[in-house]
C-alpha cells in the first residue's frame, strides 16, 4: 500500500528556528524599498550621529554583554554570589584570554578549588557564557540606533540612552532586548554605563524581576577605554523561591601584540600565576555551520548547529476511487469506482536528527513508525449476482430468479465496507534552504522517504515531498508564524497484501487525489535549546495536524 506519509511536515519543526534566524545575506535592503524603510534609515543615521558626536564607540554597548570584547589578551577576576533558599553560595575564578593572529581564542578558567562553592557549577556557567561572548566578537548591531537619545544637563554633562537591538541577538542572551542603557559622558568621555530591565524575563531557569548592571570605565596609558568594574545584580524567583545573584568582573591585566603590558592589579596577577591553581579550557570554536562567522558579522543570530526532535502527526484523507483490482482481476463491473471512497487515517511518531551545514542549509534524517487505519466504502453493483442469475436461467429457466430471491444480497446493489489496519516502518532524509530579510523569511524543504510494512523485508517505492514557505518572525517573543504549501508526490494507487484468517489476497485500488495542500504553522523557542512547533495542513483530499518538540545543541 502506498502510505500517505505523515512525517513530511515535521521537517518544518526542527528547522523553524533555522529558517527564521538565518535571515541571510542573499536579500539586500534594496529588495524592500519603501517609505517606511527610508524613515527607519533616517532614525538609524540620527542615532549613530549621536554616538559619533559624543565620542561613543559603536562597540561600547557590547561591553554590557561581554567584557571579553575589550581585548585580545587579558586576565579578569570574576566573583559570583548566589543567595537562594536562605543559603549564600560564593565562588571566585580568573579568566585568561589569548587570541592568535587568525582570531582564534584560547580561553582558560583558572581557580583555587577552595574558592568554588560545591553547590554551584560556576565553571559550566562561565563556559556557556563565554561561548556566547565569543560569538559576539563580530556582533554588527548590538544596539538599536533608532532608540538613541541624548540629554545635556546644566553643567554640560551628557547622558546618552538607548535600547539593545532586538535583531541578531543570540538566543543565549535574547533577554537583552528587554534592557535599557544610559551612558554618562563627562568631559567628552564615557564614565559610567547603567543597564536595567524594562520588563521581567527568564534566564537559565530564573524568573528575573529586577536586573541592574553598573559599569565604570577607566582609560589606559595608551588611551584605550576599559572596564574598571562591572557589577551585575539580579533578583527574582527560581522554582517559586526568592533568589539574588550578584556578579562582579574586574580587570587584572591587559596585553597587546607587542611587548606592552598594562597591569591593573599586581596582587591578583601574582595569585593567578600560582601553579597550584586548577585550569579548565573553554572550547569556543565550532565547526558548524560553515561560514557561520561571516553571517554573525552581519548581526544575524544562528541557532545551535545540531538538533534532535520528536514529532507526532495525524493525517486524514478521503479519496474517491477510479479502479479496482483484487487478486490480479479488475472488478470495475462489480464495484462502481465512481461511487466508492477510501478513507485513510495515518498516525506517525518520528525521531529526527539534523545539522546546519551552512547558515542557510540544513540536512536531516528521520526514522519512525506509522499506523494506518483505512476503510474502503465500496458501491457493489450486483453485477456478479446478475451474471450467475443469467447463467442459471439459460441452463434451466426460472432457477436463476429463485437463486436471486434466496441470495438477494448478491444480486442487488449494496454498499460494502472493507477495513484495513496496517503498520509501517519509516526512514527518510531531507534538506532545507532558506533566505530572509529582517523579520521576513522564505524557505523550501525537500524530503525523500520510504516505508516498509511490518513483517516485510522489502522497502516500498520512495516518496518525494516539497514544502515552499513564507514566514514572519516575532523577534520580541522568539516565535515564528508561517504559511505555505505542501506537495506530496503520492502514487495514485493504493496497493498492498491482506491476510485475514484463511483469506489472503493482493489489492490494487486507483484513487483520485490532489498532491497539494495549504500549510500554516507556529513555532516558539524556549531559551537557546528548546522549541515547540504546531502545524496544520488543509487540502482538497487531506488534512493533517503535527506537533513537534525539538532540542538543539
Amino acid at each position: 500500500m502506498t502510505v500517505i506519509n505523515p512525517v513530511i511536515t515535521t521537517t518544518l519543526a526542527g528547522k523553524a528556528s533555522t529558517i527564521a534566524s538565518a535571515m541571510m545575506l542573499l536579500f539586500s535592503a534594496s529588495t524592500v524599498a519603501a517609505a517606511s524603510d527610508d524613515n527607519e534609515q533616517q532614525k538609524i543615521a540620527a542615532g549613530k550621529s549621536i554616538f559619533a558626536q559624543y565620542g561613543i564607540d559603536d562597540d561600547l554597548p557590547k561591553l554590557g554583554v561581554s567584557s571579553l570584547v575589550q581585548g585580545g589578551h587579558l586576565v579578569e577576576h570574576v566573583t559570583r554570589t548566589v543567595t537562594y533558599r536562605d543559603k549564600v553560595h560564593q565562588s571566585t575564578v580568573y579568566l585568561v584570554k589569548n587570541t592568535d593572529r587568525k582570531g582564534n581564542i584560547d580561553l582558560r578558567i583558572k581557580y583555587d578549588e577552595n574558592a568554588l562553592d560545591e553547590q554551584e557549577d560556576l565553571i559550566e556557567q562561565i563556559e556557556n557564557a563565554t561561548r556566547t561572548q565569543y560569538r559576539l566578537r563580530h556582533w554588527a548591531q548590538s544596539y538599536d540606533p533608532t532608540s538613541v537619545e541624548a540629554i545635556t544637563d546644566a553643567n554640560g554633562n551628557v547622558s546618552v540612552s538607548f535600547n539593545y537591538s532586538k535583531y541578531g541577538l543570540p538566543q543565549d542572551i535574547a533577554y537583552f532586548r528587554f534592557l535599557s542603557v544610559k551612558v554618562d559622558i563627562v568631559n567628552g568621555k564615557p564614565q559610567k554605563m547603567v543597564i536595567s530591565n524594562r520588563r521581567p524575563f527568564k534566564l537559565d531557569g530564573t524568573n528575573v524581576e529586577q536586573y541592574n548592571q553598573h559599569i565604570s570605565f577607566d582609560t589606559l596609558s595608551n588611551g584605550k577605554l576599559i572596564i574598571d568594574e562591572k557589577y551585575i545584580e539580579m533578583t527574582g524567583t527560581k522554582k517559586g523561591k526568592p533568589i539574588k545573584i550578584v556578579e562582579t568582573v574586574e580587570p587584572v591585566a591587559f596585553y597587546d601584540d607587542t611587548a606592552e603590558v598594562e597591569i591593573i592589579d599586581h596582587q591578583r596577577l601574582t595569585e593567578v600565576s600560582d601553579p597550584r591553581f586548577r585550569e579548565e579550557q573553554v572550547e569556543v570554536n565550532r565547526t558548524f555551520p560553515l561560514l557561520g562567522d561571516m553571517v554573525r558579522q552581519q548581526g544575524i543570530d544562528l541557532p545551535l548547529p545540531f538538533g534532535l526532535s520528536m514529532s507526532y502527526r495525524n493525517q486524514d484523507m478521503s479519496l474517491p476511487t477510479n479502479d479496482f483490482i483484487i487478486g490480479g482481476v479488475r472488478l470495475n463491473d462489480f464495484f462502481d469506482p465512481n461511487d466508492t471512497f477510501a478513507d485513510v487515517t495515518a498516525e506517525a511518531m518520528t525521531l529526527r536528527g539534523d545539522i546546519n551545514i551552512l547558515p542557510f542549509w540544513n540536512m536531516f534524517g528521520y526514522i519512525g513508525k506509522i499506523n494506518v487505519d483505512a476503510n474502503v466504502d465500496a458501491s457493489y453493483t450486483g453485477e456478479a449476482g446478475q451474471i450467475i442469475k443469467d447463467k442459471l436461467n439459460d441452463a434451466l429457466p426460472g432457477v436463476g430468479d429463485k437463486f436471486c430471491e434466496g441470495v438477494s444480497v448478491l444480486c442487488n446493489k449494496a454498499r460494502l465496507n472493507v477495513p484495513l489496519q496496517l503498520e509501517y516502518d519509516l526512514v527518510g532524509v531531507g534538506t532545507t534552504l532558506s533566505v530572509g530579510y529582517k523579520q521576513f523569511f522564505a524557505s523550501v524543504t525537500a524530503t525523500y522517504s520510504m516505508t516498509r510494512m511490518e513483517g516485510n523485508t522489502n522497502w516500498g517505492d520512495g516518496l518525494i515531498t516539497v514544502q515552499p514557505m513564507l514566514g514572519y518572525q516575532l523577534a520580541d517573543y522568539r516565535a515564528q508564524i508561517f504559511v505555505g504549501a505542501e506537495y506530496q508526490g503520492l502514487d495514485n494507487r493504493m496497493q498492498g497484501h491482506v491476510v485475514a484468517g484463511d483469506i489472503e489476497f493482493d489489492y490494487d485500488v486507483g484513487v483520485d487525489l490532489n498532491n497539494w495542500a495549504y500549510l500554516v504553522g507556529f513555532n516558539k523557542q524556549f531559551g537557546k535549546n528548546y522549541n515547540l512547533t504546531v502545524l496544520y495542513n488543509k487540502g482538497e483530499t487531506r488534512n493533517a495536524f503535527t506537533l513537534n518538540f525539538g532540542y538543539r545543541f
